[in-house]
């Protein structure tokens, strides 16, 4: 494919310092430099500040979407994950909820089909995944805590796992930060706990630490402890689900509707 068909748009965050040509730059020299921290549909690097004493930066290279989901985004029916990436992060700093700072964004396209897209933001150091400390009674209920005030302040996380919900320890108090926040729910009043039933069946993969974690939840929201047994209902439905999935994606052909991508 020529490099001349390839259109790139590039978007900043206000006040940002990441130089522009780091940002331009960053679609050719991607591949061949960088530490990478994660790899699969999509690829995480973490790169040197360019600029003097500033914290490292973290590029997550978007793959080309699967084929139905590529026009989606391409006729503007969906936004690119890049893009909403960012927009919110700034939503959610808004709203007193901390992730990594969001620098900028790059949305590539061939003719008018979207291509790779680009999210630049502060990789912050020293985190640790609650799935690495599942079994910590402290952080889970600090987790649970968390979680509470987060939906009391209208932000519904659509992809809680425990690898997107990252801590550290100052001052003998747990703090978090979100990551792979492409799919976010916003509202201007708190989200309901009974909405809010996906994303509760996700933070801890143990039935036994997931009823404790609802629990301590359902205590700080105020609602019925009973909210545990409809979420473990639910969980054990959409689990037989993705074992129905996994298996019709082994069908000859049917990965190109499903979700595999173009691309890396």
């Amino acid at each position: 494919m020529s490099e001349q068909a390839i259109k790139r748009q590039f978007f900043f965050a206000p006040n940002t310092q990441l130089p522009k040509d780091f940002v331009e730059n960053m679609p050719f020299y991607f591949a061949e430099h960088g530490t990478t921290i994660h790899k699969a549909r999509n690829l995480i690097k973490v790169f040197d500040s360019p600029i003097e004493n500033g914290s490292k930066i973290n590029v997550k290279k978007y793959c080309i979407p699967p084929i139905i989901n590529r026009i989606f985004y391409s006729v503007g029916l969906r936004t690119p994950k890049a893009k909403t990436t960012y927009l919110n992060a700034l939503e959610l700093l808004k709203r007193g909820i901390q992730t990594p700072a969001p620098f900028a964004y790059i949305i590539e396209k061939d003719g008018w089909l979207i291509r790779f897209s680009y999210f630049f933001s502060e990789q912050v150091e020293g985190l640790q995944t609650i799935r690495q400390n599942s079994e910590d009674r402290d952080l889970l209920k600090a987790v649970a805590k968390y979680t509470a005030d987060m939906h009391e302040k209208g932000c519904l996380h659509k992809d809680y796992t425990p690898g997107n919900i990252l801590f550290r320890k100052e001052n003998g108090e747990y703090k978090f930060w979100l990551v792979d926040i492409n799919r976010f729910k916003f509202k201007n009043s708190p989200i309901s706990a009974w909405s809010a039933f996906e994303a509760l069946m996700k933070p801890y993969d143990n039935d036994a630490l997931l009823k404790e974690f609802v629990l301590e939840y359902a205590k700080c929201r105020g609602v019925s402890q009973k909210l545990y047994i409809p979420i473990l209902c639910l969980r054990k439905i959409r689990r037989a689900y993705d074992k129905t999935k996994r298996v019709l994606k082994k069908i000859p052909g049917s990965k190109l509707l499903l979700g595999k991508p173009l691309g890396k």
